[in-house]
């Protein structure tokens, strides 16, 4: 375990994750909906999603595990702290406590 980078294993799950909600945001830009393929169109956005979510949570995971490992912060760990916070915690905050300091 002490040969293994987890900032730069943090920054490989934001970068794929980003690439997962870019193909998301594709399929919904090119979503038709009189080609009738509305059930494939949710269940493809579905596992997307959860695939999404899984990388932000490993990525969440392993920048913990760096902090605490006392790695040097560099790029990759600035750039995944700052993915984290955005997509991940602030959006849960604003769903726990509602819409109301919006």
């Amino acid at each position: 375990m002490n040969k293994i980078n987890f900032k730069k294993w943090a920054f490989h799950f934001t970068i794929w994750s980003i690439i997962i909600n870019g193909i998301s945001l594709f399929f919904k830009i090119n979503f038709n909906n009189s080609t009738g393929e509305i059930y494939n169109y949710e269940e493809r956005i579905f596992y997307l999603t959860i695939l999404s979510q899984l990388m932000l949570l490993l990525a969440m995971v392993f920048l913990v595990i760096s902090i605490v490992k006392k790695e040097k912060r560099n790029y990759q760990f600035w750039t995944t702290l700052v993915y984290v916070l955005v997509f991940g915690i602030f959006p849960t905050l604003i769903l726990m406590f509602g819409y109301h300091f919006i």
